[in-house]
């Protein structure tokens, strides 16, 4: 099993930003990892150069995921995925807001490597 620092560079991942849940995740997909994490858990998420529709993160020593546009509803400091009108209006006018809530370019990441929602959502 990889762990967070193995792949940080194979990934481009960013610095850690703390974070903590808001709901219960349950990971059951492979038995061999399967966990629970319970509200309250304070974990550090990793965005990705090569990715942006994925957040990593380590939990009890195997890497975990979670897809970016519902970090939101998981996790702390996140912002709700914009509305299709929102994005288009972002974009005609060069700046976007990141997942995070910061503000950026459209195809552009925030200081704490959160990348823009045009680029979680891919459409740039």
């Amino acid at each position: 099993m990889k762990t967070l620092e193995s792949i940080r560079e194979e990934k481009k991942l960013s610095a850690g930003k703390s974070v903590v849940t808001k709901k219960t995740m349950v990971f059951s997909k492979n038995p061999e990892t399967a966990c629970i994490i319970p509200v309250g858990t304070s974990l550090q998420v990793h965005f990705s150069g090569l990715n942006n529709a994925f957040i990593y993160f380590e939990y009890n020593g195997a890497l975990r995921t979670s897809l970016t546009r519902s970090a939101y509803h998981y996790f702390s400091g996140f912002i709700k995925e914009p509305s299709l009108k929102a994005l288009d209006s972002w974009e005609r006018n060069g700046f976007c807001k990141s997942i995070t809530g910061g503000k950026t370019e459209p195809d552009g990441f925030t200081p704490d490597g959160a990348p823009s929602w045009l680029l979680a959502l891919e459409i740039i």
